[in-house]
Formats: C-alpha cells, sequence, structure tokens
C-alpha cells in the first residue's frame, strides 16, 4: 500500500509565475523580487536612451494642448540629468511612461530608488498624483481636436504605472524608511485622488482603508467634468480593491469601483486581494461583479451565468478554504456546459483532499457521489479524518463495496451523445477517465458497455492496468460480443498473472471464450536481448507484446523468446526518435529487417487501436528504430489522418528523419513542400537540413541524391508480367506513365488481369503499376519544379554529379534527354543536348564530349541568347517535347515592360497560392507576396490573403524591388506577373 501522506490543506497553491503580477504588501506572502540597485540608474539612462522612450515622449508633447513651460522645463532637465528634484521626476514619469504599463514605471523607479533613495521614489509619485489632479502640466488648446478625457487618463495611467513600482519597494523596505514613507503620504491625503494614493502604497494602514473604502460609493457617483472621469478619483477608487484586507471593504466596494485601472484579464490582482483578505476573499472573487470587474469571467451569451474563466478558477482551486471548492465544484458540476474535466485536472483532489471530500458529502447529484466514493475507495485512509455525515457516508459505501457508484458519470456520458452537455473533448476524456477510475467491477462494467465510443477503450486499459484481477472479471462476466472477447483476450495476453484470481472452471471458461491460443516453442534469447538493465521502465498500458508480429533471428531462423520480445520493447520505451540503445542497433543487425519493420508497425497499430495514448512515444520510436522503407509507405499514408494532430505530424517528420533511407528522405523532401502548414513545411525542411548538413550537403544536393529509381530500367521503362501478356510502362515529358502493348500500340489504360493470364504474377503486376504511379506522381512533379527552379536560380552541378544524378539515373534521365544543357570550362560555355543513346550533341547536331572538369547548369533561354531560336529548331525537328517551358520560355526587358501597368489589375487569389510553391512566399501581413533573387522583390495586392476566404479576389497594387535586378530574375517575375494576370 501507499504511504498515507496528509496535505497541509492549509496551503496556498497558485502558479509559481503569478507571484510576479501580485501588488505586494508589506508582511505579506509574496515577497517581491528587487533588482539589483548596482545597475538600476545605468539601465535607467538606458532605457531613457531607447527609440520607445523617445517615441512616448513625442507622443506626449504631439497632444494639442498648451504646456506649463517651467514644469516641462523641469521634467526635460530630470530626463537628461536625473537630478534630485522629485517634481521634475514626476514630469518626466508623464513624459516617458506609458498607460498602466508595470514595466516602463519599475525601471524608473529602481533607477530613482538606487540614486536618490526610496523616500525620493515616495515624493516624486505623490507629486506626479498632484500634478494629474490639478492638471497642472498642459490645458486643451482652444482650436483643433482634442482627446483630453483619453490624454488625462494616460497620465493617470503612468502615475499608476509607478506608483505600482514603488509600493513593490516599500513591501520591502526597512522600518526607518517605511515610516518616513508613511510621514510623506500622510501629508498627501488632503483629497480623495491622494487618499487613494496613500492607502495602495501604504495597505498595512488599515485605518487609511477604512476610511476611504467607506467613501468609495459616494465618490463613484459624484458628479464631475467628463473630460477628467478616467483621471479622478472617480476612475482611480478601482485600485483601493488593492488595498483591501477585510472582507467588509470587498462589500463596501462592490458595486462602487470601476476597472479602468485594474488589468485586463489579469489574475494578479485577485491574487492581491487573496493575499490582503485572506482565503475569505474568494467568495467575493468569484462573484459576478468582482469577476467581470476584473475580466476573470467566462464570456458568453446573453441571460448565461457569470463563470470562472481558467485564470479564476485556477486561483479559486489555489485557495485554501471550503468556500473555494464549493465555489469550484458548483462551477464545473452544475453549470452547461459541464466542465468536469477542468475540476478534475485543477489538483484540489490531490493538494485539498479532506475539504473536496467535505464538500461532495453536502452535495446530492450523481456525480459528486461517485467522486465521493471514487476517492475514498481508492484511499480509505481518509475516512478517519472526515467529520459527520461524510464519515458515515464514506463508511457505508466501503461497507456496500461502491455498489452503484459509476451511473452519475455514465449519465452524464450518455446525454453527450446527444445534447452536448460536456464542454469540450478534454473535459469528455478526463470524465471517461473518471468513471474507469471508480474501483468497483460495476463501474469498469459501464466502462466496457461503452467502449466502442471515443474515449473509452484508452481509459479501459489504464483501469485494467491498475487492477488486472478486476478488470478479468468484468470483461468475463460481459464476453459475449466480439469487441468485449477480443478485449479479455488481449487482457490475458497482457497480465497473464491475473487469471490467478479464477478458479479452474472460471479459467476454462477464460479460454474457452478467448479462444487463446496454445504455448509455442520457447524460443531464443540473443545475448543483446539478455541480460539485467539498470532501470526498466514500465510499457505503456496499451502495448501487447504477445500479439505483436513474430521476429526470427536471420542466421538461424530461430523466432525471439517471449522474454526477448519483452526486452526489446522495453529497449523501445528507453529509447527516443533520434537516440536509440545501442542494444536495439544490435539487435537490428541480427533479426531479419522486414519482420523487423512489421513488428515495428504492429506497435504502432496498437497506438492507433488505443487512440493514440500521448503518454508514450513508443510507437513512433519503434518505426524510427526498426521500421524499413515499407513502414515508411505506411507511416505517410496515415498522415492525412493526422492533420488535426500536429505535434504528432512533427515527430513522424522526425522518424522520416532518423531512418534516413532515399525513400524515406524523398518523403520528408515532399513534406517541405506540401505540408498542410507553413509551420509543418518549416519542420520537414529543417529535418532535411539537418540530414543534409550531416552528410555534408545542402538540401538542394540531398535532394538530388534521394530520389529513388521506382524499379525502372537504365532507360526509365518496366515490364507488367502478366503470364501470356506483357505490357511495357514508359513516361512522358511529365514523368506520367504510359502503356505499350507486346506489339507497340500504346494503350489507353492498363488492362485488368483477365482468366487466362497467370493468377500469381498478374495481380501483382496490377498492382504493381497502381504503386508505379501513385509514386511517380509524387516524386515527378517535385524533380520537374526543382530542375526548373534550378535554372531560373542558375545552380550547377559538377560533371560527375550530372553523370550520376541526371544521366544515369533511370527516373531522372526521363527529364534529362528532354533539356538544353550547358557546360562551362575553361574553353568557355557550350550547349548541348543529350541524345537517346546517351551521348552528347552540340547546336550542329555534332557529338561533343564532356570535360570531366566542367560544370553544368540548366541554361535559362536568356543565356542561350541567338542559340536559342536553333535549338528551338533541333527540338522541333527531334519531336522532343519538354517538361517544363525552357527554349519557348517568355523574356522581357524592363525597356520593354513597365511593371507599373500591372497595378490595378485583378488577380485570382489561389494563384497567389500556387506562387509560393514556386519560390514566392506570403508577407507577413499576407498583403503581398515576396522572391528573393537575391534582393527581395515584392507583389502587393489588396484585400489581404484570408485563409477562410482563399477565392476572394485581389487587385495588384505595385511591384516594388525590381530596380538593379538581374536579366533572369526580371524575366521570371514578369513572367509571374503574366501568370497572375492571365
Amino acid at each position: 500500500m501507499r504511504r498515507f501522506v496528509m496535505p497541509d490543506e492549509d496551503a496556498w497553491h497558485m502558479p509559481k509565475d503569478w507571484s510576479g503580477r501580485v501588488h505586494p504588501r508589506r508582511g505579506g506572502r509574496w515577497r517581491p523580487a528587487i533588482a539589483d540597485p548596482a545597475g538600476a540608474e545605468q539601465r535607467l539612462r538606458d532605457l531613457l536612451a531607447t527609440d520607445k522612450a523617445a517615441k512616448q515622449r513625442a507622443s506626449v508633447l504631439g497632444r494639442n494642448a498648451v504646456f506649463d513651460t517651467a514644469l516641462l522645463a523641469a521634467g526635460e532637465r530630470h530626463l537628461r540629468t536625473l537630478d534630485d528634484d522629485p517634481i521634475a521626476a514626476a514630469v518626466a514619469a508623464l513624459l516617458l511612461v506609458y498607460r498602466n504599463v508595470p514595466a516602463d514605471g519599475q525601471g524608473l523607479v529602481d533607477g530613482w530608488v538606487a540614486r536618490a533613495g526610496l523616500l525620493f521614489a515616495v515624493r516624486a509619485v505623490v507629486a506626479a498624483n498632484q500634478i494629474c489632479h490639478t492638471g497642472e502640466l498642459w490645458t486643451r488648446a482652444s482650436e483643433g481636436d482634442t482627446y483630453e478625457q483619453g490624454w488625462r487618463g494616460d497620465d493617470l495611467g503612468a502615475t499608476y504605472a509607478v506608483a505600482r513600482a514603488v509600493r513593490r519597494h516599500l513591501a520591502v523596505a526597512s522600518d526607518r524608511d517605511y515610516r518616513e514613507a508613511e510621514s510623506v503620504l500622510a501629508g498627501h491625503r488632503s483629497f480623495p485622488a491622494g487618499r487613494i494614493l496613500a492607502s495602495y502604497l501604504m495597505p498595512t494602514r488599515q485605518d487609511w482603508v477604512d476610511e476611504d473604502c467607506a467613501a468609495a460609493a459616494a465618490w463613484f457617483d459624484e458628479p464631475g467634468r467628463e473630460e477628467w472621469i478616467q483621471a479622478d478619483h472617480r476612475t482611480m477608487s478601482g485600485i483601493l480593491l488593492l488595498a483591501a484586507s477585510r472582507t467588509e471593504h470587498l462589500e463596501q466596494l462592490r458595486g462602487a469601483i470601476r476597472s479602468t485601472l485594474l488589468g485586463f484579464e489579469e489574475p494578479g490582482d485577485a491574487l492581491t486581494v487573496l493575499d490582503g483578505v485572506g482565503p475569505a476573499a474568494v467568495t467575493f472573487l468569484a462573484g459576478e461583479f468582482y469577476l467581470e470587474l476584473l475580466y476573470l469571467h467566462e464570456w458568453s451569451g446573453l441571460n448565461q451565468p457569470t463563470r470562472l474563466n481558467p485564470d479564476a478558477a485556477r486561483f479559486v482551486a489555489g485557495t485554501p478554504s471550503d468556500d473555494a471548492m464549493r465555489i469550484l465544484v458548483r462551477d464545473h458540476l452544475d453549470e452547461k456546459p459541464w466542465r468536469p474535466g477542468n475540476l478534475l485536472k485543477s489538483g484540489v483532489l490531490t493538494r485539498y483532499p479532506l475539504r473536496v471530500l467535505r464538500v461532495l458529502a453536502e452535495r446530492d447529484d450523481a456525480v459528486s457521489r461517485d467522486l465521493f466514493g471514487a476517492m475514498v475507495l481508492t484511499e480509505p485512509r481518509w475516512i478517519p479524518h472526515l467529520a459527520e455525515p461524510g464519515r458515515a457516508r464514506a463508511e457505508e459505501i466501503v461497507a456496500n463495496r461502491g455498489a452503484g457508484l459509476g451511473a452519475g458519470w455514465a449519465t452524464m456520458l450518455d446525454q453527450q451523445d446527444y445534447y452536448r452537455g460536456i464542454d469540450g473533448a478534454d473535459n469528455v476524456r478526463r470524465a471517461v477517465a473518471a468513471l474507469a477510475a471508480i474501483p468497483t467491477e460495476e463501474a469498469f462494467g459501464l466502462v466496457v458497455d461503452r467502449v466502442e465510443r471515443q474515449y473509452f477503450r484508452p481509459a479501459l486499459l489504464a483501469a485494467a492496468k491498475r487492477d488486472p484481477q478486476l478488470a478479468l472479471r468484468a470483461l468475463l462476466t460481459r464476453a459475449t460480443e466480439p469487441l468485449v472477447i477480443e478485449l479479455l483476450r488481449d487482457h490475458v495476453l497482457a497480465y497473464p498473472q491475473s487469471l490467478a484470481a479464477l478458479d479452474d472452471d472460471g479459467r476454462a471458461r477464460v479460454h474457452a471464450i478467448a479462444g487463446l491460443p496454445s504455448p509455442g516453442p520457447r524460443g531464443v534469447v540473443p545475448p543483446v536481448l539478455a541480460g539485467v538493465l539498470p532501470q526498466e521502465p514500465d510499457l505503456p498500458e496499451w502495448l501487447i507484446p504477445a500479439k505483436l508480429a513474430e521476429v526470427t533471428v536471420r542466421d538461424t531462423g530461430e523466432t525471439l523468446a517471449a522474454e526477448a520480445v519483452h526486452r526489446l520493447c522495453v529497449l523501445l520505451a528507453l529509447s527516443t526518435i533520434t537516440e536509440p540503445r545501442p542494444e536495439l542497433i544490435a539487435a537490428r543487425d541480427i533479426c531479419e529487417p522486414r519482420q523487423l519493420g512489421a513488428f515495428a508497425w504492429a506497435v504502432l497499430e496498437q497506438w492507433r487501436a488505443a487512440e493514440y495514448s500521448p503518454k508514450s512515444g513508443i510507437a513512433l520510436v519503434s518505426i524510427a528504430a526498426l521500421g524499413d522503407d515499407t513502414t515508411v509507405a505506411d507511416l505517410v499514408a496515415v498522415l492525412p489522418q493526422w492533420s488535426s494532430a500536429s505535434a504528432r505530424i512533427r515527430a513522424a517528420m522526425d522518424v522520416l528523419a532518423a531512418i534516413g533511407t532515399d525513400f524515406a528522405l524523398t518523403q520528408l523532401h515532399r513534406l517541405s513542400r506540401r505540408a498542410s502548414t507553413a509551420g509543418l513545411r518549416e519542420h520537414a525542411s529543417q529535418r532535411l537540413a539537418g540530414t543534409a548538413a550531416a552528410r555534408g550537403l545542402s538540401p538542394e544536393q540531398l535532394a538530388d541524391r534521394i530520389v529513388p529509381d521506382l524499379g525502372l530500367d537504365a532507360d526509365g521503362r518496366t515490364i507488367l508480367d502478366y503470364g501470356p501478356r506483357r505490357f511495357t510502362v514508359d513516361l512522358d515529358e511529365q514523368l506520367q506513365p504510359w502503356i505499350a502493348a507486346s506489339d507497340g500500340r500504346r494503350l489507353s489504360r492498363l488492362p485488368r488481369p483477365a482468366a487466362t493470364d497467370d493468377p500469381v504474377v498478374a495481380p501483382a503486376a496490377y498492382a504493381r503499376f497502381a504503386d508505379l504511379k501513385k509514386e511517380v506522381k509524387q516524386i515527378g512533379g517535385d524533380r520537374i519544379r526543382a530542375i526548373e527552379d534550378a535554372m531560373v536560380t542558375g545552380r550547377r552541378w559538377s560533371a560527375a554529379e550530372f553523370r550520376a544524378l541526371f544521366l544515369d539515373h533511370p527516373l531522372m534521365w526521363q527529364l534529362t534527354h528532354r533539356l538544353v544543357w550547358a557546360a562551362s570550362g575553361e574553353r568557355g560555355t557550350v550547349s548541348f543536348r543529350v541524345a537517346e543513346d546517351r551521348t552528347f550533341a552540340d547546336l550542329h547536331d555534332q557529338a561533343w564530349q564532356l570535360d570531366d572538369t566542367a560544370s553544368v547548369a540548366v541554361p535559362h533561354p536568356w543565356h542561350l541568347g541567338d542559340d536559342r531560336a536553333a535549338w528551338s529548331e533541333i527540338f522541333a525537328d527531334y519531336a522532343i517535347i519538354q517538361p517544363f517551358p525552357q527554349l519557348g520560355r517568355e523574356l522581357a526587358t524592363p525597356g520593354e515592360v513597365d511593371l507599373a501597368t500591372f497595378a490595378g489589375m485583378k488577380v485570382d487569389a489561389r494563384k497567389l497560392f500556387v506562387l509560393t510553391s514556386k519560390g514566392w512566399r506570403f508577407g507577413d501581413d499576407h498583403t503581398s507576396v515576396l522572391r528573393d533573387w537575391p534582393q527581395t522583390v515584392e507583389i502587393t495586392y489588396t484585400p489581404r490573403y484570408n485563409w477562410h476566404d482563399p477565392d476572394q479576389p485581389k487587385t495588384l497594387t505595385g511591384v516594388r524591388g525590381c530596380d538593379g535586378l538581374g536579366p533572369v530574375a526580371f524575366c521570371e517575375v514578369v513572367r509571374d506577373l503574366g501568370y497572375l494576370t492571365s
């Protein structure tokens, strides 16, 4: 039994990152971290020298207002010299700090304190508040537009940001500094705004806070100038909430303060109140007024109850009080849509178990009964610590072994099928897990009854792992349907020891129903899969090693024993996609590769049956460590089913990179161009770049080298053998397969196998052609685009690379002899073509030799000059059709085309997306496409491209960046503009 530890149920549990957002108070729970004073003054000087500071000052001085020249001069002087005049410092703050930005105020105050002491900072913020109150820094101009209300609010917001920083220093001040600050603030309490500031900065003066909270209601309704509504005590009184220390303060402020200065969706404000008032504040903060004041409520439709948003739920869940637990349970279980999963993952069941049990015992709904029962059955040692009537209720549940538990969860989940009463998939998933966590056969049976529905099978497997014997009894009771029989069989294979809980008749019944296999030969345990590991992790509950594909030792043909298979699974669990265990590598060397690939795929299939449980990455690790090109094809085939699981797709890309075969990398290269999102394409590109770098190549060079031959002969053809009939498959200029009969006739399609054909080889040949078409479709388009891009960008290959990657490659040969090439060497540049017999011919159709030291490129027609016409005539004579426009490509010069004429032309929006597969990319705001030549050219349009409305027509607005563009790049830009506007 687990060690029993009573948690501290009076402890606070707030997110660690919230502590820096609290407005700290002297003696409070959260002590602020103050920046090192040694460098504070220099940091302030650096801040004053930034463009941001200059822009903020210019923004203030740009108001249509008349500034007091003396005050403005003093503030400007302080920004230059950091003198010791607190009034000048106050004006500088109003010029420098943007409304309600704590970081701006913090840097300023840290510098003040380091240079002149805390009392100076207190006097400066008091002076800033006084200036805001009197409005003496500026008055509105008599003419022109004015935004006085907003500008006054900006000044008060700047003052508040500075005050917030001063409060942080006061929270950790020495007793002497604190007393001196108190004296200064006491003298500032002669008007409402001064009183509010003093109470905010010194919330320990409860008499001040009492007085001001009592006055807040009158201030709220007090008449005043509309221009000052954002700048006087009517708005400023909101920060009294952050000085509250008693529930009476919260009662007085409810309905009497505005949110203007308070944070938007800022849990730090709520935490500040809890710090001052204590746990009793939670009932106020979770009420409608304060939730909406702090924007911590769930945004919902009209006439809907005010509910906790996620941050509000987090601070309620971390507050040590029964009231907090009541609020949390009520919000998550009583209001639709229900959020039981959010309640379960809040952590309150483990942090405050007795508080939760007390609250659940007060309730009479079925789900609360299920939660209560599951807790006391799982940990009955809580029961003695419960008071009545909760203890009696718990003892009754234990005595009747949880009879009836689970009905509440089951009813809620059944309603989800029809009414969608539960809020979102995660809440449903956790509710299913909660039902499965009830340790009774009856509750487990409710899960079995619903196992065909989403989320139930993973929950069932997890529960079966926790108590295999209970699961066995429940499954055996319901083993009348094929699916449950399968679950029973899998369970016994996974937990054979659970059969010990049954008598002989029960075991015989299990064997009769489940049809368990008879034990076979023991098998062999190779040395690499033997011995003791320093650590052996638990395998995931969904993995059943006994069901995995058989693996044999390559040299002997012996099958791996069960313990060797288990060790193989453990090694996979200890590995990562990029770092397999050395023993796995050794096992891969001695076992049949095809069988290992099938073994790895069987692991993934079990993972898929368990709805891709996220707790273990063993399935994709198995593919990476043991997979081959067959599993690569299978993995790529399931990627479209994972379109909503980007993390899983990224992991699959990592797997392809880890496998590293040419076929795997070809698929990764295809994903880098065609994955559904820019993020996924970038991830694939990064993996390709990493693999290329490891081989000392660029990504483009790697892509050249991983083109598969697809089983074609040297001429890029293949024979499909039907037995009595044979067909030849050839590829056209677009690498599209076409069929020729044995007599040379070109067929429109491949005939299906007939009764007279060989029953074995004919279906295999027919399936081979189907696979070939799919593979060529994937690879061919990418290769054609890559060569066209090489022509545009001027990419070159060595003579040896040209021969290996193009001339001698069965697939690429089909493109090679349809293009004009150019070789550059010591004797200059010569254009040539490749004849059908793989010899080279020059412009005069004479035999020509490629120098081994030359470099080879696909010349852009601009580089061919006058030779283009001659080459076009030769290609026409030989009836050579090119895979993309080379000789017939459009050319243009700046003197012939005025790019400005394209402005105003209409564009089919989908063509913009097509351009992004041809070297262009969308700009950050999606109002342009850009390409680097290497200087960046930008084609702008309006309205912006919207993924949700890809057909929305666009209008070109201009082309930028073409000055000084090279002739090839200019031709290509004009060509792409013509495509867009055609």
